[in-house]
């Protein structure tokens, strides 16, 4: 079988499943390793034979009617694995750096040294399919929990590495992406994907974090740039919309919905509802406890201690019952936007606040984009409640990211 990476991509109607492919596969340094297992939902205007003569591909084709959403599609690209060292799993919205396939590797081999199970693994930055590859955003990024939501899930975005210059290994990580991880191709078999998961990130990322990490991996983020992401899909339909008022499978997206997060709730112990997890259940290697002891993350009571809010490197050092983030305390900043933020650059794609200690250490961070926060980023906005500790000495910092004029002047607070 040699060093063959099983590629897997589940696609819903989406005209940059072609692009992607041929940016990956021109990208790539050993583009004859690559062995592509595809859940293909197509509509009809997509050529669904384009790949029908060609050895390197495994697709399972379906109308996107009969589709059944994030979880069955992944599923059923696991069933498209034979046996390859590798898996790398993707969406079908990237675009890749030269040698990307190289870089992955020596991030991998550099893991190795640390775990037997290792999985490479982050959010990608963001790019637009209509944007120019010369201005693609180069400041990598990893993955950082922010907040529980209302329904008590945890919640994860990406956080730019600022810093990925000065850096030549790997970051440990808390949890997996969905849309970039790479590993042995015998976390198919040790690890299924859950069909009834029906969502990404709250039930999708954090059920296959928590079961890789019980079955003894260990997740690892790139320091340096991979590859790009598209977040926002504004180009394509989404399946909750083709799925949310009719469906000709059996439940409609709302249903599927909320039983994955029933089901996300009962793995993190936060709810009983007498689901037989099966095959889809936490590992015996480690605990769900060792799981939160590692990320500082306390499931039942929906805390997340101020390390991991500050994005630093688990496993978290400190006794298990300290350094939670206090729910009492609240802080309203205010910044004059129009000294480093530019709203009439259409080229802005990042504001980010940070809050600095006395002596200099960044106790908090939060990383605002176009998509989520519009309002920051026409100066309709100038102020953001945190929960942190305050303490005297305390300042804001905050800095605006542009494609045309890179980062601005530091704007600075005292709090």
């Amino acid at each position: 079988m040699g060093d063959k990476i099983f590629v897997q991509i589940a696609s819903y109607r989406d005209t940059q499943l072609i692009p992607t492919i041929d940016d990956m596969l021109s990208k790539a340094k050993h583009p004859e390793d690559l062995v592509f297992g595809i859940c293909w939902q197509y509509d009809e205007t997509e050529d669904i034979h384009r790949y029908d003569n060609d050895d390197r591909f495994r697709i399972a084709k379906f109308h996107y009617t009969e589709s059944e959403g994030l979880g069955w599609a992944r599923n059923q690209t696991n069933k498209l694995y034979s046996g390859e060292k590798y898996t790398l799993q993707i969406d079908s919205h990237h675009r890749f750096v030269e040698n990307w396939d190289g870089l992955v590797f020596q991030d991998f081999n550099q893991a190795l040294m640390i775990s037997t199970k290792p999985i490479i693994t982050t959010y990608c930055t963001p790019f637009e399919t209509t944007e120019d590859p010369e201005n693609f955003n180069p400041t990598p990024c990893l993955m950082s929990q922010y907040e529980f939501s209302g329904d008590r899930l945890l919640m994860s975005m990406p956080f730019y590495i600022q810093d990925y210059k000065d850096r030549n290994r790997i970051i440990r990580a808390r949890t997996l992406s969905g849309h970039f991880y790479f590993t042995w191709g015998s976390f198919i078999n040790e690890v299924p994907y859950d069909p009834d998961i029906y969502f990404g990130g709250y039930t999708e990322e954090t059920t296959m974090s928590v079961r890789a990490f019980t079955h003894g991996y260990d997740m690892f983020s790139p320091h340096r740039m991979v590859m790009w992401h598209e977040y926002t899909r504004k180009y394509r339909p989404k399946h909750w919309d083709d799925h949310g008022q009719e469906s000709k499978t059996e439940k409609k997206s709302g249903e599927r919905d909320a039983y994955a997060r029933n089901k996300t709730r009962q793995i993190f112990g936060q709810e009983n509802h007498n689901m037989d997890l099966g095959i889809y259940g936490l590992g015996t290697a480690r605990t769900l406890r060792d799981y939160e002891e590692y990320c500082g993350i306390d499931f039942s009571r929906n805390l997340i201690q101020d390390y991991t809010l500050a994005v630093k490197e688990p496993p978290n050092p400190l006794p298990f019952e300290e350094g939670f983030a206090s729910s009492d305390t609240k802080v309203t900043v205010e910044w004059e936007g129009e000294k480093f933020i530019d709203a009439s650059d259409n080229s802005l794609e990042m504001i980010t606040l940070g809050i600095i200690d006395k002596f200099g250490t960044e106790v908090y961070r939060y990383d605002f984009n176009p998509e989520n926060h519009p309002d920051v980023f026409s100066l309709q906005q100038n102020s953001w409640n945190i929960k942190y500790k305050h303490k005297p000495g305390d300042k804001m910092v905050m800095y605006s990211l542009s494609k045309s004029v890179g980062w601005s002047e530091r704007y600075e607070k005292e709090i």
